[in-house]
């Protein structure tokens, strides 16, 4: 399969899909943190109204939510400019990026009610992200190899659980712990997975940077399909015209 996938793409194509598998390997934090993060909730001293409040916004599904929240600006403003100038997908994979970053450095503040604020932008980035990245895989490669390329794309979902869930903050969180009596460790507090935050933050800038060069590499095929949507239209009008 993978000989045939070579076979069938340029180089240039090669460099586009391993672009565009790491910008969502190096992105799985957000859906990480939505997911495997209870326990880093109830040691960043919040209060049981304060922890009651997030388990019910996760329990009634949070992420969910911010993602179908999120959907409306795919449909009304990315495919828009997609339509009217031939916007490469990929530039609104790299603002999500940037925002992303912003929503964890909002969290690593921990000032009142940031946990909030950041989770809500976390959530609709990683919505966007949903939204954009599907139908960009399917301009890009065509659906021969759709399914394949779908499952390499989405292995951001395991790779960035184990990175930044079970490793990175495991490990910080064993940094910044004091021992027990019992011969374990404990950390409550902000500060036990502030320096996890910043570096999910800088994991999606680096995301960042890889959206970028895909937008690069693929403006003139995404002008390419501009044009040809625009004659495909155009014929069909005049088609419609001759008809009445």
């Amino acid at each position: 399969m993978l000989a045939a996938l070579r076979s069938h793409y340029s180089d240039e194509d090669g460099v586009g899909a391993v672009t565009a598998v790491w910008v969502q390997c190096a992105s799985g934090n957000n859906y990480t943190f939505s997911n495997y993060s209870d326990a880093l909730k109830s040691l960043m001293g919040l209060t049981q109204l304060q922890l009651n409040s997030l388990s019910v916004a996760k329990d009634v599904g949070k992420i969910s939510a911010w993602d179908y929240f999120s959907f409306p600006f795919n449909n009304y403003v990315c495919i828009s400019l997609h339509r009217k100038y031939g916007t490469p997908r990929p530039v609104w994979n790299a603002a999500s990026q940037i925002l992303m970053a912003v929503g964890y450095v909002v969290m690593a503040l921990a000032l009142p009610g940031s946990l909030y604020v950041g989770s809500i932008v976390v959530g609709l980035c990683y919505g966007v992200r949903l939204a954009v990245t599907v139908p960009t895989a399917s301009e890009l490669f065509g659906l021969k190899y759709y399914g394949l390329i779908y499952n390499i794309l989405i292995l951001n979902l395991p790779l960035g659980s184990f990175v930044f869930s079970g490793l990175l903050a495991g490990i910080l969180y064993d940094s910044e712990a004091t021992g027990t009596a019992g011969g374990g460790n404990t950390c409550v507090g902000a500060h036990c997975y502030r320096l996890a935050f910043v570096v999910m933050a800088g994991a999606c800038l680096v995301g960042f940077g890889l959206d970028v060069l895909l937008a690069f590499r693929t403006r003139k095929v995404y002008l390419r399909i501009h044009a040809s949507k625009n004659l495909n239209r155009n014929k069909e009008g005049k088609e419609g015209a001759g008809k009445s």
